[in-house]
């Protein structure tokens, strides 16, 4: 009935690195011999896989709940135009009426097993869970069962979804921590001049709304996760819906993921309540195969915007600052690469933080950001690391917030490159900061797997993404021991001056696991400052310029914009000319 297997600690990791201190669980090659990695902790996971191809995972814990989920292959960077906004949809249409449950039936049963149930949607999964106690389990399992099968998506439902939805989007116009980084995925991953020798000339907007107008789609990693176009919300019917679930909720595309209880209750269970699913039929598989053929073709493709605020209606809370915020960011190797763990380390290295930090200081005090920006300049109101982590290609950057004058937007642009061009040299990496910074991803990596629900996520998404396999914690913090400096500037050449070489750790014994990540754009930068700029003079729209200056992006980048010998200074920067640092010292009256 079902093929079982225990996974090997050495197999593929899987995630993403989505802060200063978060750790890429994706797959990496088994490196050399730690002495750390036998202190330690050990945790195997249990797959097994359903005649009709759904997989189960779970992995054994002692405590008084149990956490399950099922996680669906599919997400935003999935949707067609027909499609798109299909996900989000799905994530705020999440229990409610089913074929065998009503919208009032199912609430009462989530309600008398209590816990903690609820579903969310990245541009590569969707996931629905629940935390109960374990006499609960039977019963949690059909409820998700229900809402993933044989959601109805009611024409009234749909509709109560839809003015939910408005409403939030049209607060998060003034939730820039939400909107920006969505604006740099469509920057980033679709410009209307990629194909023009000026592609990354400034363009320039009135609102961050603006920026789509801009851009046409490269690849469908640009596709935002919030459906927060007005005339596409209202065009999203219980057909597309339907048409949607239809394409990707199929067996082989879902995963059946536990944490807390034997593994053979979970898989019994699963075969009660998902073993009746037919698998996709030769028409489905068919369509995937087009659809995914479609969003496997990434192109990154950069860009330069300043959105100028002024005279735009402010934020009606008057506790928010009226702030300018700047993000730069560059095209990383995907999550699948074996360099993932170096750049991870460099995220935790960088770090960053506030100058308010909620139930008190400490968080990242160490870090480079912290130390040498928001130590040094009492005006910065934040910066930290930003980091995207994809299968096919992936985003790292560094976001800063100031407030808006003449004076901050000339400062704060060398103050932010100059940690890019810092990060691609090994000499500038002292033992003590890199063990500092690996001790920091190991310990925030150990201590986010303390929450199950936290583990449930990295089970499904590990096995989902690799084939049945998932990294073992401990093998994670061993593979984090085993960056050194030297892996740290390699890994940030190839991000931030666009070089092109391969990670030398060897991908022998994970086949199909790990690939090395091939560059799908040039190397320039995807860059959005958004404030309130001064004058056509604004230091911000030299933003192209001062990039070049510090001898960051590809050579295509570098040349697109200088003339005669200024190119060939920049293109040489990147060869430890110390151009970069020189500027600094001139900027700050100091060494960098």
């Amino acid at each position: 009935m079902l093929r079982q297997q225990a996974i090997r600690a050495s197999g593929g990791a899987c995630g993403r690195v989505s802060s200063a201190v978060g750790l890429g669980r994706r797959a990496l090659s088994a490196l050399g011999p730690s002495a750390s990695s036998a202190s330690q902790p050990q945790r195997n996971t249990a797959v097994s896989v359903l005649t009709n191809g759904l997989t189960v995972a779970s992995t054994q814990t002692q405590g008084h709940f149990v956490t399950v989920g099922v996680a669906a292959n599919v997400g935003a960077a999935f949707e067609s135009p027909s499609f798109k906004g299909a996900s989000h949809l799905l994530d705020r249409l999440a229990f409610k009426s089913t074929a065998s449950m009503p919208a009032a039936v199912l609430l009462q049963a989530a309600e008398a097993v209590g816990g903690n149930i609820g579903a969310h949607s990245s541009r590569e999964s969707i996931m629905y869970q629940a935390s109960v106690f374990p006499k609960h389990l039977p019963e949690t399992v059909e409820i998700l069962a229900a809402t993933v099968k044989e959601p109805l998506f009611l024409s009234e439902e749909l509709d109560s979804v839809k003015q939910q939805i408005a409403y939030e989007i049209d607060a998060m116009q003034w939730n820039y921590g939400a909107l920006l980084p969505e604006r740099l995925h469509q920057l980033a991953f679709g410009s209307k001049l990629g194909n023009s020798p000026d592609k990354y000339s400034i363009q320039k907007v009135r609102h961050a709304n603006d920026i789509p107008n801009l851009c046409i789609p490269s690849s469908q990693l640009g596709n935002q996760l919030y459906c927060d176009d007005p005339m596409r919300l209202s065009k999203i019917s219980p057909k597309i819906l339907k048409d949607f679930h239809s394409l990707w909720f199929t067996p082989d595309r879902l995963v059946v993921a536990g944490v807390g209880m034997p593994h053979d209750q979970l898989v019994e269970l699963a075969e009660k309540n998902f073993g009746a699913m037919k698998p996709a039929t030769p028409e489905i598989k068919q369509l995937q195969k087009l659809e995914l053929a479609i969003a496997a073709q990434t192109k990154y493709t950069g860009g330069i915007c300043v959105v100028d605020t002024t005279g735009q209606p402010v934020s009606p809370n008057p506790d928010d600052r009226l702030l300018t915020h700047v993000y730069i960011a560059f095209e990383a190797p995907g999550m699948l690469d074996p360099d993932v763990y170096a750049m991870a380390t460099l995220s935790s290295l960088l770090g960053g933080g506030g100058s308010f930090s909620a139930g008190g200081p400490g968080k990242g005090m160490y870090t480079r950001l912290y130390t040498e920006v928001l130590n040094r300049y009492h005006w910065v109101e934040s910066c930290n690391t930003l980091s995207f982590s994809y299968q096919p290609t992936s985003l790292f950057g560094i976001t800063a917030s100031v407030p808006p004058s003449p004076e901050t937007h000339a400062h704060i642009l060398p103050i932010m490159l100059s940690h890019f061009h810092q990060s691609t040299s090994a000499a500038s990496l002292s033992q003590v900061a890199l063990s500092r910074a690996k001790n920091q991803l190991k310990s925030n990596l150990l201590m986010s797997l303390e929450s199950r629900t936290v583990e449930l996520e990295d089970v499904a998404r590990q096995v989902m993404a690799q084939q049945g396999t998932r990294v073992d914690v401990g093998e994670m913090c061993r593979r984090v021991d085993s960056v050194t400096a030297d892996d740290i500037a390699r890994v940030a050449q190839r991000m931030f001056m666009g070089v092109d070489c391969q990670s030398p750790f060897k991908v022998d014994g994970d086949e199909g696991v790990l690939q090395h990540w091939k560059r799908t754009g040039d190397g320039g930068p995807t860059v959005i400052a958004h404030g309130p700029m001064f004058g056509d003079r604004d230091a911000m729209y030299l933003l192209d310029e001062r990039v070049r200056e510090w001898g960051l992006g590809g050579d295509a980048f570098l040349k697109s914009g200088m003339k005669g010998g200024n190119a060939s200074a920049s293109v040489a920067s990147r060869q430890g000319s110390g151009f970069g640092r020189a500027l600094g010292s001139r900027l700050f009256g100091r060494n960098l």
